[in-house]
């Protein structure tokens, strides 16, 4: 039977120039003209001069920022963000920046009403028991989809252990999806991140959990990553090209949000935390790894996205993202880092909802397997 239940923010804007939308979106959430919105910004949104136009919504005494959020945020940073959230007594919180940024948001505005550190609600000691403070997302990669999702994926560096907090109340009350937001991303990133929606896209298509509607969305997702997203590493003021890939990654989201992944994020959680890698990078690595081992238990669904990429079967659908991950300069393995070291680990900490999902089971040997050929 096909059973889903949709969650999505009920404001989503998609388009050239839509972080405009700003002021009206917080105009609606009936925000006080004084010291009660909060932004969460990377510093590179900072630099860049995206932040200053988005800060006089507020007024110049109607704001405060917050930056210095690394890749693989700590729990530590969101008890920073929320501490600020309370000095300010902030009534809204904006997220400017990429996942990492979005998702350390996303947790600092759930948590903010409420007592405890985010320790506790990480580890299971709490609960999030409601609403927090109203979240606004704009993303300035395209790659997370940390925009409309329900979860944050943070790192607990104590103890070895990076994963999910989640709860319907962190869904944002709104998503600007703006492409112009994405122009000043260097080519690395703009491989890492597109290669990362790809990925959200096709294990979202072949997850044991997907629906019809997470399907559709993952088909119009992965010919939009697959043909813009090398003419966007190559020239990053593309304006056609930033627009598809930003599309994909938002169709990407969609999908995977109501279906689950696979393999490749399962196990680029923990490899991401153990060698310091970013998480799109982790995930381009592994991804066609993944798809090799997974081609001989969804040969159809494979043959079905190559359709979509004008490809004669599956085959040459897991052969061409192996060419294109080559083509965005992405490496073949982990050679040259501490993978082997931290094997152990990581088939210690790899079993997630993601794994649970994936079309093809994999078991402890079968991942330590996969992981010394990579190492």
């Amino acid at each position: 039977m096909n059973e889903f239940a949709l969650l999505y923010p009920p404001d989503i804007r998609f388009g050239w120039g839509c972080r405009e939308s700003l002021a009206e979106m917080l105009s609606g959430l009936d925000v006080e003209p004084s010291k009660k919105t909060l932004f969460v910004c990377s510093e590179s949104a900072c630099a860049s001069g995206l932040v200053e136009p988005l800060l006089h919504v507020c007024g110049s005494t109607a704001s405060d920022v917050f930056t210095g959020v690394p890749h693989d945020p700590a729990l530590e940073i969101v008890d920073a963000i929320v501490d600020q959230c309370r000095e300010l007594d902030a009534k809204v919180v904006v997220a400017i920046g990429g996942g990492s940024v979005i998702d350390a948001a996303k947790a600092a505005a759930v948590l903010a009403p409420l007592e405890g550190t985010t320790a506790d609600y990480f580890h299971g000691r709490r609960a999030i028991t409601g609403a927090g403070l109203p979240l606004i997302a704009l993303p300035t990669t395209a790659g997370t989809g940390a925009e409309i999702t329900k979860n944050s994926v943070l790192s607990d560096h104590a103890t070895g252990v990076k994963k999910s907090l989640r709860s319907p109340h962190m869904v944002p009350c709104a998503a600007l999806v703006d492409p112009q937001l994405t122009v000043s991303m260097p080519s690395a990133l703009t491989a890492a991140s597109g290669l990362d929606a790809l990925t959200q896209a096709v294990e979202s298509f072949l997850s044991l959990k997907a629906n019809s509607v997470s399907r559709a969305l993952a088909r119009q997702a992965v010919p939009l990553l697959m043909e813009f997203l090398p003419r966007a590493f190559l020239d990053g003021s593309d304006q056609a090209a930033r627009t598809a890939v930003a599309e994909g990654s938002l169709l990407s989201a969609m999908a995977f949000s109501q279906s689950g992944l696979g393999a490749v994020h399962g196990l680029a959680h923990p490899i991401g935390l153990d060698l310091d890698l970013p998480h799109g990078l982790v995930c381009a690595v592994l991804l066609p790894h993944v798809l090799h081992w997974n081609a001989s238990v969804c040969g159809p669904a494979l043959d079905t996205l190559a359709l979509e990429v004008a490809l004669p079967d599956g085959a040459a659908f897991v052969a061409r993202v192996e060419t294109l991950c080559g083509e965005l300069g992405i490496s073949a393995n982990f050679a040259g880092t501490a993978l082997k070291g931290s094997i152990d680990h990581i088939v210690a900490n790899c079993r997630s909802g993601s794994m649970a999902a994936n079309p093809r089971p994999m078991s402890d040997e079968d991942v330590r397997n996969m992981l010394e050929r990579l190492a």
